[in-house]
């Protein structure tokens, strides 16, 4: 337990931004951009903003993605008035990421794109912090190569003892007097995962609980898109979420901000976060059943994913009529009573390209493709073919 101190460090703990990703080629962003202004919204009353990994959805993001990005950075910043630290995830690029550091340092914002030696250390108005920022830790960004000889239990044993030595030479920049952080995008071993976190094989990229230093007063990851405590048997340890649900299996997960107090103890509180449309399933026993709850104002502002249950594929003028409705389906599917309606596996291989690619169209969603989607799938199918013969 830290001594008492005069006034307690308040942190606000980010993580998994995914800015610029889409929803079944639905944009995000306006949702993203409502999730940020709450985030500038707290952190007018903290002291330190800290931002874990995945900021973007990919290496190289949309423009927009990044204009958010930027402008965040700058309100959050308030021209160094309050401190902000930002690492690089697994979905960023480590030297994009970086790339801003020296006009961000201008707004109070520390950016660290690949692991490094060196804390990040800050004075703030609650006395001084130390954050050992660490950048996801792959075998490249750690510049180690793990020997490929070894089982996978071994493996993995190697990944943890390595992130385990680079978290213990961080902690050795920490001050017994100072607030002192740990902050990763990294996965530890039995924590809830997500399906939108891509699973890297074998779990071999997974840590120990037991690797945080003891004498950090928080650890702050990202990561995991389900908000959670690590038992780590450390003061707190966590992982705060995602801010919108990324997929429609995680409709249902709780969304909130951390706020983290650190004085002479650490307490972590959760505020719900507003921003977001929600992701609904909707499973309707019949085409009516569908036009009555549009009707009726059901999921108005919802992206959905409908399944109906139906004798047969639905038609075309079904589905235009479906398109035409004022609702955004991200996805629409027929529920076939019985799997006569699909065409057998061993049946597959004599089928020729288009018949092929129909069978599937229809397995997926229970209707038949128009002429010009198969004739596009012949074309592309042909012209990879034919790169593939070059």
């Amino acid at each position: 337990m830290k001594p008492a101190m005069g006034r307690a460090t308040r942190i606000l703990h980010a993580s998994d931004w995914h800015l610029g990703k889409t929803l079944e080629g639905r944009s995000r962003l306006p949702e993203q951009e409502a999730y940020l202004d709450e985030v500038v919204r707290l952190a007018a009353d903290v002291d330190l903003v800290l931002i874990a990994g995945d900021v973007f959805d990919v290496y190289n993001p949309p423009i927009d993605a990044e204009q958010l990005y930027f402008e965040t950075l700058a309100r959050l910043g308030e021209r160094g008035r309050r401190h902000v630290v930002v690492i690089a995830g697994n979905h960023d690029s480590p030297d994009r990421i970086a790339a801003s550091a020296p006009l961000a340092a201008l707004h109070g914002v520390h950016v660290v794109g690949r692991p490094t030696d060196a804390p990040v250390e800050l004075d703030l108005p609650g006395g001084r912090v130390v954050v050992a920022a660490l950048p996801y830790p792959s075998e490249a960004r750690l510049r180690t190569l793990l020997s490929q000889a070894l089982k996978e239990d071994a493996l993995q044993a190697a990944y943890s003892t390595k992130v385990a030595a680079v978290l213990a030479e961080l902690a050795t920049h920490f001050d017994p007097g100072a607030t002192n952080v740990v902050m990763s995008h990294l996965q530890v071993r039995a924590c809830l995962q997500s399906e939108s976190e891509r699973a890297l094989i074998g779990g071999a990229y997974q840590v120990d609980a037991s690797i945080f230093p003891a004498s950090a007063d928080y650890v702050a990851l990202g990561h995991l898109h389900r908000a959670q405590d690590v038992p780590a048997g450390l003061t707190a340890v966590r992982y705060c979420g995602a801010p919108l649900p990324y997929r429609f299996s995680e409709r249902d997960v709780e969304r909130t901000h951390t706020i983290v107090e650190v004085g002479s103890t650490t307490t972590v509180h959760t505020v719900p976060i507003d921003a977001g449309r929600d992701l609904v399933v909707w499973e309707a026993g019949s085409f009516a059943e569908v036009l009555a709850g549009v009707e009726d104002g059901w999921h108005a502002d919802a992206f959905i994913d409908l399944g109906i249950h139906l004798d047969r594929p639905l038609t075309h003028d079904q589905l235009a009529i479906l398109r035409r409705l004022p609702r955004d389906f991200v996805r629409l599917r027929a529920l076939l009573p019985a799997a006569e309606d699909r065409t057998p596996r061993d049946q597959r291989l004599d089928l020729a390209p288009a018949e092929l690619f129909t069978a599937f169209y229809r397995d997926q969603t229970g209707s038949d493709p128009d002429s010009g989607i198969v004739d596009l799938f012949l074309e592309l199918a042909t012209d990879v073919l034919e790169a593939g013969e070059g």
